[in-house]
This record gives C-alpha cells, structure tokens and sequence, in this order.
C-alpha cells in the first residue's frame, strides 16, 4: 500500500515544479530571437546580398557589355544562345575581356554542338581542347555537362574533364534538367568535383520548378550551389528565392534589336531573320539585381 505524501512533500513538490519552470523560461529566454541592432541588420543583409548572385548568359560582346554596364555579378559566355549556347572562340573571350567595363568572372560553356548531351569519341576529343583553350585564354570557369543514351549523367567524361579543369571552378548545365531523377544524382555531382549546378528544377521555368529546386538546394547542404535558371526576370526573380532559398539565379535579360538592313530578296543565312539581334538589356538586369536584394 501506498503511504499518503506529507504536507512538506507537496511543498517540496510544489518548490521544485516551480524552480524546473523558473529553468524552462530561462533556458528559453536564452534562445529566443534577440532584435537585431541597425548595425547587425546591416551586416546580415550585407552577408546576404555577398552571397546572392546574378549570372548572365551571353552570345556576343554587346550582350557582355551591356549585361556588366546593368551590373552583373558573373558572365556565361557562349555562342549560339538560340540552340542552348555553345562552346565561344577564344577571340571572343578575349575581346569580351578587354571591353567589359570592369572585372568579373567569365565562365565558358563547352558545348561543341546543338542537340542530345550524348557525346561520340571524337566529340569528347574537341570537348577536353576547348575547355585547355579557353582556360589558356583566360576563362575564369567552365560550364559543361553530358548524360548518357540512357539520360544518365556520363560519369566518366564529366569525371575527365572536370581533372582537366584542374583549380577553375566548374559548373553542370541544364542538362541536369534531362536525368530522370535529379534530386537522387545531386550526391554524384558532388563527388565529382563540381561547385555549381545550374537547373530549372526540371521545368520548363525556374518559377514552375520551385518545387525541385527546393529539395535540391535542402539536399545540398551548402556543399554545393544551386543556380536557378530559365525564364528568370525581374518580375519573377524574388519569388524564386523566397520560394526555394537559392542564392544566386542565372537570366539571359534580352530584348530584340532591329537593324535597318532587311535582304529585299528571299536569301537567308539561316532559319531566323537576318535583321534582328537579342541583345542583354542593362536596364532588366538592373531590374533583376534590385529585386534579389529586395527578398
């Protein structure tokens, strides 16, 4: 049988419910969310806009221009951005570094054609003298991916080439949009050594593959950046990164150019209009950097 407890056991009782809650409120107070100072405010968003970055896609040395004139953080430089961006000459790498207004990064795509990531032998051949080219001109990074027949990523080229790569720091492209499973091959490239990878979340917009992008950037860990890219505007740029918590977005901000030189016959010299240039529009990406420091 159970003895009654005394008087002085409920006080005792009573004394240390008391003194455990008195702990409770204590041990909470201590990690309760202090306001921040102006001084504090100001280095977090410091810190913050350090870390958020804004790189662009261009073709040509008006697009760079342009595109470091609205203030750009990085350069993509390729050629071709109608099929995607190809692999640029080395003249034009070293003609967009002598023009451009001041110094930034200058990553070069290595993509020796349109079409399916899947590369032959002797495509692999051009690919790893390309990206030696470009870095002996100067290239402050490469952009590059490829995948399998089977939209698996082709562990041994990307493996070769991000060795040849050596200290330039190397970013995988969209083709990470065609893996049947991204979110599962994020570790694979990881292991391989690259620092970014630039995804749309596997759609057709960054803004439709919030989703994706939102468990790649928790399954990243930091180890690794994920670049959101495909459709991103100044109009759309902050609800990507308040939706998913990426920090840094890719655009190509164009707008159309039309020149007064029209052929008055049917000769072409290709499929589009020989006319009309896209050209990066310094005021959209202005428009863009203003709106990622606004999150």
């Amino acid at each position: 049988m159970t003895e009654p407890r005394s008087d002085g056991g409920r006080r005792e009782q009573q004394g240390k419910s008391a003194t455990d809650s008195q702990k409770s409120e204590e041990y909470r107070g201590s990690y309760a969310s202090q306001p921040q100072s102006p001084k504090q405010c100001e280095a977090t968003n410091t810190k913050r806009m350090a870390e958020r970055k804004l790189e662009v896609c261009v073709d040509t040395v008006l697009s760079a221009v342009e595109a470091v004139k609205g203030g750009a953080d990085r350069l993509e430089l390729c050629t071709a951005l109608s099929e995607g961006g190809l692999t640029p000459t080395t003249g034009l790498l070293l003609t967009v570094k002598k023009h451009i207004s001041r110094p930034i990064e200058v990553f070069c795509m290595v993509r020796p054609r349109g079409g399916p990531m899947v590369y032959s032998e002797e495509e692999r051949e051009i690919i790893l003298h390309d990206a030696q080219t470009l870095i002996k001109a100067g290239a402050d990074g490469l952009v590059f991916g490829a995948l399998t027949s089977c939209n698996t990523i082709d562990i041994n080229l990307c493996k070769v080439f991000r060795e040849k790569a050596g200290d330039i720091p190397c970013t995988f492209h969209r083709a990470f949009d065609l893996l049947q499973d991204p979110v599962s091959q994020l570790e694979t490239i990881i292991e391989l050594g690259y620092q970014r990878i630039l995804t749309s979340g596997r759609r057709a917009t960054a803004l439709e593959g919030c989703t994706t992008l939102t468990q790649l950037v928790k399954g990243a860990r930091g180890r690794i950046k994920i670049m959101a890219g495909a459709g991103v505007k100044s109009s759309n740029v902050a609800n990507i990164i308040s939706q998913t918590g990426v920090a840094e977005c890719h655009a190509s901000a164009r707008v159309t150019r039309v020149f007064g030189c029209e052929a008055q016959n049917d000769a072409r010299m290709g499929a589009g209009s020989d006319n009309i240039l896209l050209v990066t529009c310094p005021q959209e990406v202005k428009a863009i950097k203003q709106a990622m420091a606004a999150v």
